[in-house]
């Protein structure tokens, strides 16, 4: 069996809530390194965030958490914490790091995308050509670190220049709410939305195609696909739990055994084993298949809200 690889999972609140003298769960950024036995808790304990980025070119590496109050940062391997934004860059929703320029950073906001080329010190705002400002992911394209996509409120728009013009680039109109790229096929995109299932585009976002048979919830905030089976695909929807497809896309089949919450917000697949997959539910905590998504179990944070998981190998 492959070495267990570090999940680190972001939880944005909990389904439990104290008040008066009792303190509340603990929130914001975990990390597990093996598969959920034990569990690490980095940063302040009420963050609200909503997604992390590890630059993991550096030693120790840097990590990047987008949160509610901006984003926050760790040179030390999550000992410290300092915040880089101010008031003007609220609502922080998903970083991505230049992996050729690790201090660039682009920043997916409720007002937008903003760009730091000095590791956060300074920022700007990028949203000339944006249709809609509501930004809830920013991708670097992996061929190309000048091209940028991220999803709107209006479609999805793409940047060939670092972020200076966006331009449309498909399903406009649309909510898209999660936007990935293959990690082993980078011309592959997969995009998630609401109430119109799960698009898929094999020529670097030029064109997009509907993959919805068999996908019976098409309101899609998740999405994963394995780097070691370039057609194994997983949806995490509302309402309807985890599909799987393992034939990129083209038929999706519902992936549930013993989950007992299907919201899902965030989903991700071992890269170094496919077999081993992870959930992460809306106030239920964080679940792992080790058998393909056949079956689930609970692996922690019980009550939280995840936002969002990454795998590190």
């Amino acid at each position: 069996m492959a070495q267990p690889s570090e999940l680190y999972v972001v939880t944005r609140s909990t389904k439990t809530f104290k008040i008066r003298s009792e303190s509340n769960p603990v929130i914001g950024l975990f990390r597990t390194r093996d598969r959920g036995q034990t569990w690490e808790h980095f940063g302040w304990e009420a963050a609200k965030c909503f997604s992390v980025a590890v630059d993991t070119s550096q030693t120790p590496p840097v990590w990047y958490l987008a949160c509610g109050n901006g984003v926050h940062k760790s040179s030390d391997g999550g000992k410290t914490w300092a915040i880089l934004t101010g008031r003007e860059m609220t609502e922080c929703l998903k970083v991505a790091i230049d992996r050729l320029h690790p201090d660039t950073l682009y920043v997916a906001t409720a007002y937008g995308i903003f760009k730091s080329v000095d590791g956060g010190r300074s920022w700007e705002e990028k949203n000339l050509g944006l249709t809609s400002t509501f930004t809830s992911t920013v991708l670097i394209d992996a061929r190309e670190p000048n091209v940028l996509y991220c999803a709107t409120e209006a479609g999805i728009h793409r940047s060939r220049d670092g972020g200076e013009l966006w331009e449309p680039a498909g399903l406009l109109g649309l909510a898209v709410r999660t936007l990935i790229q293959h990690p082993s096929r980078p011309e592959i995109f997969l995009a998630g939305t609401e109430n119109d299932g799960v698009f898929v585009s094999h020529d670097g976002g030029k064109t997009w195609m509907a993959r919805n048979r068999g996908l019976a919830h098409r309101t899609v905030y998740a999405l994963a696909a394995s780097k070691s089976d370039p057609d194994l695909f997983l949806a995490g929807t509302f309402r309807g739990g985890v599909y799987k497809s393992t034939d990129g896309g083209r038929t999706w089949h519902p992936a549930n055994t013993n989950l007992t919450n299907l919201d899902i917000h965030a989903l991700a697949i071992d890269p170094t084993d496919a077999g081993v997959m992870y959930a992460g539910t809306l106030n239920d905590g964080v679940w792992m298949s080790t058998d393909g998504a056949k079956t689930w179990r609970f692996i922690g944070l019980e009550t939280s809200q995840v936002w969002d998981m990454v795998i590190y190998e």
